[in-house]
């Protein structure tokens, strides 16, 4: 696997994370109300892209075994809320969690590997952090947790995340990397 398709794979997810974020945050009401929907069909959509992704990818990561997981589990619980959002919620909140949780770990992982490739290996760590931070807020309020609230952090995970992406590859443009 080559540098510029590792390039190339980062660019496109970073903006793929950015739309799709921008799609669930622009109108926090309208998802707040439409979450079945908002949240199911970008979750479908990028866990098979990342789960796709990473296996076509695998030779260039170390960790692609848990990028792996971490894209199935986000595709499962969109179909899951798609096709029974109330009775399964309480699943679907559970697989966010612990999505955001393997998202940290999946992030330290690439700052790591990642760290003589691009400068930006400290924006992921911060990443991490606050993927954790996602994963654990998301577990720790489920018998109470709000639909909004899961539509708001996964917007925002997308967001941070497809931001850290792009930047990675500008710099790795300016840099001659």
């Amino acid at each position: 696997m080559t540098e510029k398709r590792l390039i190339s794979s980062v660019i496109t997810s970073g903006i793929l994370l950015i739309i799709l974020a921008l799609g669930i945050l622009v109108l926090p009401k309208v998802t707040a109300i439409s979450f079945g929907f908002m949240i199911c069909l970008a979750y479908i959509i990028y866990g098979g892209y990342k789960a796709i992704n990473t296996f076509i990818m695998r030779k260039a990561s170390h960790h692609y075994i848990l990028d792996i997981i971490s894209g199935l589990c986000l595709l499962i619980a969109g179909v899951l809320l798609y096709f029974a959002p109330m009775f399964n919620i309480m699943l679907v909140l559970a697989l966010v969690g612990i999505f955001f949780l393997l998202e940290s770990i999946s992030s330290v992982a690439f700052a790591l590997q990642t760290t003589n490739l691009m400068y930006f290996s400290k924006a992921n760590y911060l990443l991490s952090l606050v993927q954790f931070a996602f994963g654990v807020c998301v577990i720790m309020i489920l018998p109470s947790a709000a639909i909004w609230l899961v539509g708001v952090i996964s917007g925002m995970n997308f967001l941070l995340s497809g931001i850290i992406m792009t930047n990675m590859y500008i710099g790795t443009k300016y840099t001659g990397s």
